[in-house]
């Protein structure tokens, strides 16, 4: 089958022909519909993961997929049969433990990830999940190819957003920082899971005008061109009338996002930090925090319910992930991967394969 290999840090991926795996026990084989590109597949391919991410080489990448199931082990229960459209949870729990027990995969003590690390992803024609429990089967969606997108950026966001919707009531504002494919998803979310007012902003104006597009807003929800306006702080200020920021969802996670809006919030109010910009934060405004009980939160992808919950919205075509996938081959992954580095990526890129 082809695959994209990486073969070491910095290092372009090769285009190569490997084995094609086989299915057995609790595995199942899936062929790949659609493999988003996302910004942690950057941060892998430089290294910058290093410490976090055991490296495994050669890799393919890729852990944003989608697909239909081809072959199945001889423990797989027999819902689980070839020809089944399924999204894969790339967050494998590799011994058991409360947070497994729960559905939180991805915060067990002991896990990898597909397309990460130990495991091969989906930047290939097929992919092996080491167990049917990372599966989640959908029916009615209408791209299966662009519904890769839910599997990583829109299930991140949409447990980003939960945790904002457990703080807000109708009448506060939410902001959302970043409006890229996972900022698009989170505005969608914010709009659908919570009756807050919503303020979106990103840097470039190509995103905001995507934002404007793709995301079902109402009157009263605002986006924010950051680069048009002489003070951004002071833009969100005046389309809340004044008002300060109940929740902060940032998908960019830099000093710069975090010092600019954490200063906006309300008493009681959250800071969620979603993206991985940089590895340390700013100073962080003790006094102001304790004296108005601030809190700051974080999102680390999201459960297998979370991610089959989404699933669910999406085949009701209540959110859109068709417009934001912006479809690519398999031998175009390494300017993917350059055009995402760069910024330059429109929404999310997907590779597909027919």
């Amino acid at each position: 089958m082809r695959a994209a290999v990486l073969h070491n840090y910095g290092e372009p991926l090769r285009i190569e022909d490997i084995p094609k795996p086989r299915a057995s026990g609790t595995s199942v084989l899936v062929r790949v519909v659609g493999s988003g590109v996302c910004h942690s597949d950057v941060h892998l391919w430089r290294g910058e993961l290093g410490t976090l991410v055991p490296p495994t080489f050669p890799l393919v990448m890729g852990h944003e997929v989608s697909g239909v199931v081809e072959e199945v082990g001889e423990l797989v229960p027999p819902d689980i049969e070839p020809g089944m459209e399924v999204l894969v949870y790339w967050a494998y729990c590799e011994r058991d433990d409360k947070y497994a027990q729960r559905g939180l995969y991805q915060l067990c003590g002991l896990r990898a990830g597909g397309g990460i690390a130990l495991y091969n992803g989906g930047f290939a024609e097929y992919m092996l999940v080491p167990h049917y429990r990372y599966l989640v089967p959908v029916k009615g969606l209408r791209d299966l190819e662009a519904a890769a997108a839910l599997a990583d950026a829109g299930v991140t966001a949409y447990r980003a957003v939960r945790k904002a919707a457990e703080e807000v009531e109708d009448d506060d504002y939410i902001l959302i920082v970043g409006l890229g494919g996972t900022g698009i998803f989170g505005l969608q979310l914010a709009r659908l899971l919570t009756g807050a007012k919503i303020i979106g902003v990103d840097v470039r104006r190509d995103k905001v005008e995507a934002a404007s597009r793709i995301a079902r807003l109402r009157k009263g929800d605002v986006l924010i061109d950051a680069s048009s306006v002489p003070d951004v702080r002071r833009a969100v200020m005046e389309a809340t009338g004044g008002q300060t920021l109940r929740a902060v969802i940032d998908f960019v996670g830099v000093e710069r996002t975090i010092e600019t809006y954490i200063d906006l919030l309300s008493p009681l109010g959250v800071y969620i930090i979603v993206g991985l910009g940089s590895e340390y934060g700013p100073r962080i405004p003790i006094h102001k925090m304790v004296l108005n009980e601030l809190s700051i939160k974080t999102v680390l992808y999201g459960s297998i319910r979370d991610l089959a919950n989404l699933a669910d919205l999406a085949s009701r075509d209540l959110v859109n992930y068709w417009d934001i996938a912006a479809k690519i081959r398999l031998d175009d992954i390494n300017e993917a991967l350059e055009k995402l580095a760069r910024g330059e990526a429109p929404y999310r890129q997907v590779v597909i394969f027919r």
